[in-house]
């Protein structure tokens, strides 16, 4: 006895008799709302302020950077260390790095207790903690205010970003860093 063969324009014309009953039973579907897809970035997510206007963005590897630079200035010096820094950076926020805001945070985290505070309550190395907290700055979960002040953040498209899609300041996290006195 050889087998059916099944026509599939036949069993698509079910489905759609199926679909177009069970419509007329129940009623239409309600319309979905689109979710909005998560940005790639910081970068990409735009976030307001005065320290996310400038963007830096190192071109080449990392090796082909630190070569260039260890060639022109030396392997130890001054631009090597910026350089080095840049390219840590680089491997946490991405190929755009607002590089006002990363320095400014490490300002921060170095003013005050913040990261010394969460090292100790997470069990972990202050690097670490450092290194997370850029991370979820990279995210958009913390940013940096005009003020100069550390803000945890909702970011646009999330269920507590502010009304029309805006960033959220919800909570401050730390004050601005006391202002350098030119000497």
């Amino acid at each position: 006895m050889a087998a059916k063969k099944k026509d599939p324009a036949a069993r698509r014309a079910r489905e759609s008799a199926r679909r177009a009953a069970a419509a007329q039973r129940i009623g239409p579907r309600p319309a979905r709302t689109p979710r909005p897809r998560q940005p790639k970035s910081l970068y990409d997510m735009k976030p307001p302020g005065v320290f996310y206007e400038d963007w830096e963005r190192p071109v080449g590897s990392d090796t082909e950077v630190m070569s260039t630079i260890a060639t022109a200035f030396g392997p130890e010096s001054g631009e090597a260390r910026t350089m080095q820094l840049l390219l840590d950076y680089r491997r946490i926020y991405g190929p755009y790095i607002p590089l006002g805001a990363a320095g400014h945070l490490d300002l921060i985290l170095e003013d005050t207790n913040l990261a010394t505070d969460l090292a100790e309550s997470m069990g972990s190395a202050q690097t670490e903690t450092r290194d997370t907290l850029h991370s979820l700055h990279a995210q958009g979960l913390l940013l940096i205010a005009d003020d100069g002040s550390l803000w945890l953040t909702a970011p646009p498209g999330t269920p507590h970003s502010a009304p029309n899609g805006q960033w959220a300041f919800i909570d401050k996290k730390a004050d601005a860093p006391p202002k350098l006195v030119a000497g």
